[in-house]
């Protein structure tokens, strides 16, 4: 439960704030696409460790950049979008742009479910609980770009769908890897952990300021209320925007 009850968790919020409520079969089938979508990742990984990972310590620092980029994040952010596209482009309950962030996500967290349950049981629960704070959400969070990349597209047309569908996958990928990169850099530092710790949360608190907005956008555009979670955002918005009486 530890290492599944985060991504069940996550998935129910995102789930709970559409205004018209996705079926729960076709809810789990995402989560289940998204646990499927960890199969094609890890085979394209294999061959890709090979060049952009390689035993030579030295060589490995230097190329370590690009295998978190298109070794790991740019793989795992595919994969995730070429299942979510495989059945959403057929999926009749896709008929409301939140409806994109409500599949992204769930295919997301389907992945993040997975790579949980399998670190739980290698490392212990320990690393359950750090992740289901951390790397579950952080999946969810890039679950969320895709998802409101794919509904833009969904609006467009031409050029400017093709320009939305392409940063589906880019911008949640390059979010990824800047997550990723400084805690592969902390594997064997000798100095500078700190630093690259504060780098990682800066990314984390960033990248959650951006999603949110993202999903206040789209929630106001549909004229849903604004879930608690995110009243906060909403608040802050307001007062910026407001007269002021001097």
């Amino acid at each position: 439960m530890l290492a599944i009850g985060p991504g069940l968790c996550l998935t129910h919020v995102v789930w709970a704030r559409d205004r018209e409520r996705e079926p729960v079969g076709n809810l789990l089938l995402y989560l289940l696409l998204g646990g499927v979508s960890i199969l094609p990742a890890v085979l394209l990984e294999i061959p890709l460790a090979g060049i952009l990972h390689p035993e030579d310590r030295a060589l490995r620092s230097v190329l370590l950049p690009f295998w978190v980029l298109f070794g790991v994040a740019w793989v795992e952010e595919g994969s995730k979008r070429l299942l979510l596209l495989a059945r959403g482009r057929r999926d009749a309950h896709l008929d409301e742009p939140f409806d994109w962030v409500v599949y992204a996500v769930a295919v997301a967290l389907g992945f993040a479910t997975v790579e949980n349950l399998l670190y739980v049981l290698q490392q212990g629960a320990g690393v359950g609980v750090l992740r289901a704070f951390t790397a579950v959400p952080a999946h969810a969070l890039d679950g969320t770009l895709m998802g409101f990349r794919l509904a833009r597209a969904a609006r467009a047309s031409g050029a400017e769908a093709l320009r939305q569908r392409r940063l589906a996958l880019w911008e949640p990928t390059l979010w990824h890897a800047a997550y990723d990169l400084p805690l592969f850099a902390l594997d064997g530092l000798g100095s500078g952990g700190p630093v690259l710790l504060v780098l990682w949360l800066v990314v984390l608190l960033l990248q959650w300021r951006i999603c949110v907005a993202r999903m206040c956008t789209l929630l106001r555009e549909q004229r849903h209320a604004t879930p608690p979670v995110l009243a906060l955002d909403e608040l802050v918005r307001r007062v910026r925007h407001a007269p002021r009486a001097w």
